[in-house]
């Protein structure tokens, strides 16, 4: 487990009671505050799944990972290279 999906729990967590209170306690500001907080909690969770995922495709296929690499760096140079040859 990432410490991003825990981080996010939490802040979810946190967010959800605030949100309830806000809402209980009629402050508007609160309510979206915590609404606001539950969604960053959600994103970072989100992110911290997705880097378990990309751990484990690492962990499970090396050469995999090691030839999207290169193609990703192959394209990301050709496109750079690209761009300043276009400029001078």
């Amino acid at each position: 487990m990432d410490t991003h999906q825990v981080t996010g729990g939490i802040k979810q967590a946190a967010g959800s009671i605030e949100e309830g209170f806000g809402n209980l306690t009629g402050d508007r500001s609160t309510e979206v505050s915590g609404a606001a907080r539950k969604v960053a909690g959600q994103i970072e969770e989100t992110y911290g799944d997705a880097v378990d995922a990309a751990r484990a495709t690492v962990e499970d296929s090396p050469l995999l990972a090691l030839g999207l690499t290169a193609i990703v760096g192959f394209a990301l140079g050709a496109l750079v290279t690209g761009l300043g040859a276009r400029r001078g």
